[in-house]
């Protein structure tokens, strides 16, 4: 089974491809629904698909957002010029898409989760128009899709983890309505995500939290299906797709890293042990910032447990980004890219790609002057010594592990 995460850009694109993607999604700056996404120059892409195939990585592009004419005018060229990039596969959701895809390359097509394929009748429409894989729509149950797999013979994709949209198959006109902005086609701002007040009508009774302040009453939590990863595996699910590409780079090594585990354990071990790992490998998704999470209608039917009610500050994991390793200087020291500020007196954890965990000291924090600094500042180069890694890490054996594009994190 194949697991399948978001490269945002192309940092992104390598850090899930090191931490152990069997392929990656990812997006030019047009034809795609994720607008405010980094995505990728052409030379980025060229550069990105290079990088996934020399690791075994295969690469899927999204030209998934609703088109017009006008746009659709302007996509022949750029499907031949994906077709160049021997990318594997792109990612629709329009019909006119499609239609301009297959005239004018041999590209394979996945339908995307916009298309809203929820049953064995519009699969079969969809394999019949030429279409290789079905991103099946999120309302559908693990039991369902096992079934519409069987019964129309094309291969299917499903989301796991990830954020979720509380819209009909993220078919959703918020964003037109309180921004302008169309989310259908690139411009979604996530209005779903905010605070609201329901205002009562003819004496109704106001939707609020229990205090009757405004709640995010809109926004769904998390998903979170790797408990469920044995039933993806009987149902004979294709692809397990991790949702994410405007997430950090923290959350994309730690999510594919995560699910990369899950998966090699399950085929590598007896299925009675599974349960006690894929909860270990769950309690690692707690590590990342996240909404609570659910597991949405993958088992039941979603209902109003999966509706999120915190804070919309997204730091209740305890963890957050603290930089990149660039360099490794013969095993003494690391040359990171800071993308958070910290103090002198914090422990840093290295994610190694193996799923190990090494802790390093930040009390001989120094800039490339090589002289000690109090503290680091986003966007900066620190180098920091790795003499007492081995002793402090429980995980693995020592500095050795450390590679450049390794994420480090950092408590708050």
């Amino acid at each position: 089974m194949e697991l399948l995460a978001p490269a945002g850009n192309l940092d992104k694109l390598k850090t899930a491809v090191l931490y152990g993607a069997d392929a990656v999604y990812l997006a030019g700056p047009k034809f795609s629904l994720r607008g405010a996404s980094d995505n990728f120059s052409d030379t980025e892409l060229c550069e990105g698909i290079k990088f996934a195939h020399l690791n075994n990585c295969k690469t899927y592009v999204t030209l998934n957002a609703f088109l017009h004419d006008k746009e659709l005018r302007e996509l022949p060229e750029y499907v031949r010029f994906l077709e160049k990039t021997s990318v594997d596969a792109v990612i629709v959701s329009d019909l006119g898409v499609l239609t301009v895809v297959q005239q004018h390359s041999k590209l394979p097509v996945h339908l995307s989760t916009q298309a809203s394929c929820l049953n064995i009748h519009s699969a079969k429409v969809w394999k019949n128009l030429g279409v290789k894989r079905l991103v099946l729509g999120r309302e559908v149950s693990l039991e369902e899709a096992g079934c519409i797999r069987k019964e129309v013979d094309i291969e299917i994709e499903l989301f796991i983890h990830g954020a979720m949209c509380m819209a009909y198959s993220g078919n959703c006109t918020i964003s037109n309505y309180t921004a302008g902005r169309d989310s259908n086609r690139g411009g979604c701002i996530q209005s779903c995500r905010f605070s609201y007040s329901a205002i009562p009508v003819n004496n109704a009774v106001a939707v609020n939290s229990p205090d009757n302040t405004p709640s995010s009453l809109m926004s769904s939590k998390d998903l979170r299906g790797i408990d469920l990863l044995p039933k993806f595996l009987k149902i004979g699910v294709d692809s397990i797709k991790v949702e994410g590409r405007m997430k950090s780079p923290l959350y994309a090594a730690t999510t594919t890293s995560a699910y990369a585990l899950a998966l090699k354990w399950c085929n590598s071990t007896l299925q009675e042990q599974w349960s006690e790992k894929l909860q270990e490998l769950s309690g690692m998704l707690e590590k990342i910032p996240h909404r609570g999470y659910t597991d949405g209608s993958l088992n039941n039917e979603a209902d109003a447990e999966s509706v999120y009610q915190g804070e919309r500050n997204g730091r209740n994991s305890g963890y957050e980004i603290a930089g990149t390793v660039m360099e490794v200087e013969d095993g003494k020291s690391f040359t990171m890219l800071t993308h958070n500020s910290f103090d002198r007196n914090k422990t840093l954890e290295i994610l190694t790609f193996d799923g190990g965990v090494i802790k390093i000291s930040t009390q001989e924090m120094k800039d490339l002057n090589n002289k000690p600094v109090k503290r680091a500042n986003p966007s900066r180069l620190f180098r920091f010594a790795c003499s007492e890694a081995a002793e402090q890490s429980a995980d693995v054996s020592g500095i050795s592990q450390v590679q450049p594009l390794n994420v480090v994190r950092l408590k708050i």
